[in-house]
């Protein structure tokens, strides 16, 4: 049986979701001088994304690299790696895989490899601001309480990092009415809403990496 909260098999010791995917988007691909930026994340920030680069009226470019992959996959970060390398250069990355991966507990796995995941990016980008973006709210109560759960994990991990937060929670939570029937993703409006705060926390950063 699925569940129709990700599609992810009910047996959660399957590491695969039913549906695997890929999702990349590099934009406007010949532009070698507007600010860049690589967000890496699930299908909430592809859907944040194409909004983002209009918010910042085409001044910064928001690139994607969006997938269903959870954090202990193997392929995650090689596919990552190839796609950073077509990219090219990135004024900023973002991270947020929370919504994906839910085999690992919450407790000790995905913090662990949350961990991992940000060893990577650091040493991966070593020159690049490495931003945490918060998990989006969903209206199913059991998975809402392990979101508030792995998003804590994510904001203890940003402060021993010295990685500035996205919080993206606090307004999908009180903009519930904002979901489409799935209670995951969002209305247009809905994603042009985080887009505004992605944009403005992105320039922000940007403009003032140690604020």
């Amino acid at each position: 049986m699925e569940n129709s909260f990700t599609y992810e098999h009910e047996n959660i010791r399957q590491k695969l979701e039913t549906y695997e995917w890929e999702n990349n988007w590099c934009e406007r691909a010949y532009d070698t001088e507007a600010q860049r930026v690589l967000y890496i994340g699930d299908s909430i920030s592809c859907g944040i994304r194409r909004f983002a680069t209009a918010a910042s009226d085409n001044q910064i470019l928001f690139d994607g690299f969006g997938t269903s992959k959870a954090l202990d996959n193997p392929f995650y970060t090689k596919m990552l790696r190839l796609f950073a390398q077509q990219q090219g250069y990135r004024s900023i990355v973002l991270f947020n895989n929370g919504l994906h991966g839910w085999h690992l507990d919450d407790e000790v796995s995905y913090p662990m490899y949350f961990r991992k995941m940000l060893d990577f990016l650091k040493t991966e980008f070593s020159d690049t601001p490495i931003a945490v973006v918060l998990s989006t709210a969903v209206t199913d109560p059991v998975r809402l309480t392990r979101i508030i759960k792995r998003n804590a994990v994510a904001e203890q991990a940003a402060k021993e990092y010295g990685s500035p937060v996205i919080d993206l929670f606090s307004v999908s939570e009180s903009h519930s009415k904002l979901h489409t029937d799935d209670g995951i993703h969002f209305v247009e409006e809905g994603y042009r809403q985080l887009a505004q705060i992605v944009y403005k926390s992105v320039d922000r950063i940007i403009c003032s990496p140690n604020s």
